[in-house]
Formats: C-alpha cells, sequence, structure tokens
C-alpha cells in the first residue's frame, strides 16, 4: 500500500517539474525576445525623424523653386515632399500649389512663368509696355488657363490702372467666349464688362455681354442689365413728361396774356405762391426729419425734391389759371401734373444715388 502512494506522489512531483521546465524556457524565450526588440526601437524612431527633416528640406526645396519661377522642379519637388512625408505641415499647402501648377503647365511652364513675372510685380503690371508685351506673347500662347488669365490681369491693368477701358472691354470679351476659361473667372469678366459698358452709357454691348456669357454668366446679371435698360427708358420719359407739362404751361399762360387775361393768371398764381412755398417746404424739411432716424444720408432726396417741387407747383397753379375750365382739360392738366411731380422725383432719386432706386425695385 505505501508502495503505490510513494508511486503516485512520484509521478505527480515528476509532472510539476516538467511543468516547471516549461515554464522557465517559455520565460527565457520571452525575455529574449523583448531584449532583442528593443534595441531596434531607437532606429526606427530615428529613421522617422530622417524621413520627416528629409521631406521638410525637399518642400523647402520646393518653395524656392517657385519662387524662382522654376515651376517643372518645383512641381517635382512637391511631389516628392508629399510622397516622402504626407503628414507633414507643409504638405497640404504644397498639394495645392502642385494642382495649381499641374493647371497652368501647357507649354512646359513657360507662358506660366512669363505671366507671374509680371503679376508678382506691381511695377511691371501697371507698366502699359509690359503689359501690352505680355498680351502680344499670349497670342502664341498654348489654349489653356495660363492665357485666359493673361488676359484677365491685363484687363484689369487696363480698367483700373491704365486708363484703357475699352481695352479692357475687348481682353474682357475674349475671356468670355474662351471655352477653356473657369465657370467663375467668366463670370467675373462677364460682370466686370457689363460694369464698363453700362458705366459709358452702351446698354445694347451690355446687352451682347450677358448673351455672349450664356450659361455662365450669374443669373443676377441678366436681371441688372435689364433694369439699367429700364431706368434709361423711364430717364427719357420722365424728361418728356417734364417738358411737355412746361411747355403747355407756358403756351397756355402765353396764349392767356394774349387775349388779356393776364392779370388773371398773375393775380391767382400771387394768391397760392405762399401756400406752394409751404408745401414744398413741408415735404423737404418733414421728409428730411423723418428720414434722418433711420439712416444718414437719406435727407438729400427730400431736400431737393422740395426744392424742385416749388416751381412744379406754380407751374401747374399758373396752367390751372390760363387754361380752359372744361372737365377734360382740368382732368387732363391735373394728371400730366402728377405724372410731372412723379418724373422729378425719379430724376432726384437718380441723380441724387442710384442705389435708391434699387431699393423701390427700379
Amino acid at each position: 500500500m505505501r508502495a503505490v502512494q510513494f508511486a503516485h506522489v512520484a509521478g505527480l512531483a515528476q509532472r510539476l517539474a516538467f511543468c516547471l521546465a516549461w515554464g522557465l524556457a517559455l520565460a527565457i524565450l520571452l525575455t529574449a525576445g523583448r531584449a532583442g526588440a528593443e534595441p531596434n526601437a531607437e532606429p526606427n524612431a530615428e529613421d522617422g525623424a530622417a524621413t520627416r527633416a528629409r521631406a521638410e528640406a525637399i518642400l523647402r526645396k520646393a518653395e524656392r523653386d517657385d519662387d524662382a519661377f522654376e515651376f517643372a522642379r518645383a512641381l517635382a519637388h512637391y511631389d516628392e515632399g508629399r510622397a516622402l512625408d504626407p503628414g507633414n505641415g507643409r504638405a497640404a499647402r504644397a498639394e495645392a500649389r502642385a494642382a495649381t501648377l499641374r493647371a497652368h503647365a501647357e507649354g512646359d511652364f513657360v507662358p506660366y512663368a512669363k505671366l507671374e513675372r509680371v503679376r508678382r510685380d506691381p511695377s511691371l503690371s501697371s507698366d502699359p509696355r509690359v503689359v501690352e508685351d505680355l498680351v502680344h506673347d499670349a497670342e502664341s500662347f498654348p489654349a489653356g488657363l495660363v492665357r485666359v488669365e493673361v488676359w484677365v490681369m491685363a484687363a484689369e491693368a487696363c480698367a483700373h490702372r491704365l486708363g484703357r477701358p475699352l481695352d479692357a472691354e475687348a481682353l474682357l470679351a475674349r475671356v468670355v467666349t474662351d471655352p477653356l476659361a473657369d465657370r467663375v473667372v467668366a463670370q467675373k469678366a462677364a460682370r466686370d464688362l457689363v460694369v464698363l459698358r453700362l458705366g459709358r452709357g452702351d446698354l445694347a454691348g451690355a446687352e451682347d455681354a450677358v448673351r455672349a456669357a450664356g450659361v455662365r454668366a450669374d443669373p443676377q446679371l441678366e436681371r441688372d442689365v435689364h433694369r439699367a435698360v429700364r431706368r434709361r427708358t423711364m430717364h427719357s420719359a420722365a424728361i418728356v413728361i417734364l417738358a411737355a407739362m412746361v411747355l403747355l404751361a407756358l403756351r397756355a399762360a402765353a396764349l392767356a396774356v394774349w387775349r388779356g387775361g393776364g392779370a388773371r393768371v398773375r393775380v391767382a398764381v400771387a394768391r397760392t405762391w405762399w401756400i406752394a412755398l409751404a408745401y414744398a417746404a413741408w415735404v423737404a424739411v418733414g421728409g428730411a426729419l423723418l428720414a434722418s432716424g433711420y439712416e444718414a444720408g437719406t435727407t438729400k432726396p427730400f431736400v431737393y425734391f422740395g426744392v424742385v417741387l416749388l416751381p412744379l407747383v406754380l407751374l401747374a397753379r399758373t396752367w390751372a389759371a390760363a387754361g380752359s375750365e372744361s372737365a377734360r382739360a382740368r382732368g387732363g392738366r391735373a394728371a400730366l401734373c402728377a405724372m410731372g411731380a412723379l418724373a422729378a422725383a425719379f430724376l432726384v432719386l437718380e441723380g441724387v444715388d442710384v442705389t435708391f432706386l434699387d431699393g423701390m425695385g427700379l
């Protein structure tokens, strides 16, 4: 019995020793693995830092090439630096600049270099001879964005610095109709062209510019042109109405004097001049005080309209005293005088500040 127990205990001890041996061996292996991995950690970190530094140096070189107008080399360095370290702080800017360079690569960057040399130097972009030479050179440039941007830059110089708006219009017209022009660029060119033509009163030319831009025109642009045409029509109509009112009133007064009724007309006007003066003053002062509480500068239309209204009221009273007493004549005079007052108000608003008409939908 004791022999059996002893054998059982011996078996357990043997198994325990076997497990301990395997555990010890496994611990040694794990320790050796960690010891072998730790020395490699520092070289990997050092390699990452070296890569970042190299990418940084390449991207800096790309920027120097860009500043020196070496655009082909700059593009290659931008791409190399980004590929080497995509997480670099300069990578986003490098990607955007690389995309710009690729879009302007026609002619192996020669046209783009010519454009950038002028565009980056304010003294060159304001020199008429330099701008003319660049526009002339652009005639031989390959079709693409560079040629369009030359026209845009030259048009801006002609319109705002060189005092040659007609040359600016011709250049902008080319941008508007060039199929390779970016949609945003074409939209702005169309608006600038319309503004220039409206500024010199060429309404037909402004409408032509909108039609030439087609679907690339800003939808608001066509409405602005139509409004300008409508204002021109209203301006002409206002002048005709006022001229008709003055001529008819003077004709009636002259006939009254010729027929011996001049004294009657003078008495009628003398009795009402102070009423006309009070009414004009009420419109000018009352309107100005009311408007001054809303926005500075809005008092002018009321003051000017009050000044214009005084002679209109006196003229209307003269016409009433000298004209026919029939109901039809009185109705016609009243209608024309009312239209004359509205015409005068329109011309005053147009003359003081045309934006007042915008607020009225005119």
